[in-house]
């Protein structure tokens, strides 16, 4: 069985560091080092890793930056593609759980911010990695969503989740988004305007 979150790592240093570290990414605001420094803080500094999401932790990620900022680019990629030992993104059935979603899409967030860039094919292990990710993803998904949200990936299958609603005309609220593991990924990963999905 394949280790996607582990080969997309390594793909993705390797995006990073021929892009450059003032490449941009569709991580609003963010170039590859910012996105290369949020991956380090994320694994290596978990407390400010919060910050992001809880405020009371935003001082201890603006240290852990900062501490950062003036590290060579090619040193902080090392340490994207060398977790610490510790870290539980490393323990063997967590590793896929917590870092395939991340790092995929995080990777596609380099590779598509470019001016040119082509859809990537992935093997057929790996594609079915990624529509594992996918069914995770899914939830909080719809969790947000008006109705119910189904995703569809020809040969590899289709999920549903959230609730089912109807609008005023009687008709059952929701969609359904169609593409490659991988595509439909971005789009649950609030990637929409760059994702090659069919949505209905």
């Amino acid at each position: 069985m394949t280790n996607l979150a582990r080969t997309e790592r390594l793909r993705l240093v390797d995006t990073a560091h021929r892009a450059g570290e003032d490449a941009p990414t569709l991580c609003e605001g963010w170039t590859t080092r910012d996105l290369a420094t949020h991956l380090v803080i994320r694994e290596r500094h978990p407390a400010a890793a919060l910050g992001i999401f809880m405020p009371k932790f935003e001082g201890k990620r603006e240290d852990q930056e900062q501490a950062y900022a003036s590290m060579p680019y090619s040193h902080l990629l090392g340490l994207v593609a060398s977790p610490p030992r510790w870290t539980p993104g490393g323990w063997p059935g967590v590793e896929s759980v917590m870092n395939t979603a991340e790092y995929v899409v995080h990777h596609e967030d380099i590779r598509r911010a470019a001016i040119e860039w082509i859809p990537r094919r992935l093997s057929l292990p790996e594609n079915r990695a990624v529509w594992a990710a996918c069914r995770t993803a899914l939830l909080p998904f719809a969790a947000k969503a008006e109705g119910r949200v189904e995703i569809s990936s020809p040969g590899f299958g289709q999920r549903s989740a959230g609730r089912q609603t109807r609008g005023s005309n009687g008709k059952a609220d929701g969609i359904t988004i169609t593409g490659e593991p991988v595509e439909i990924l971005l789009y649950l990963m609030g990637r929409e305007r760059r994702a090659l999905v069919d949505v209905k």
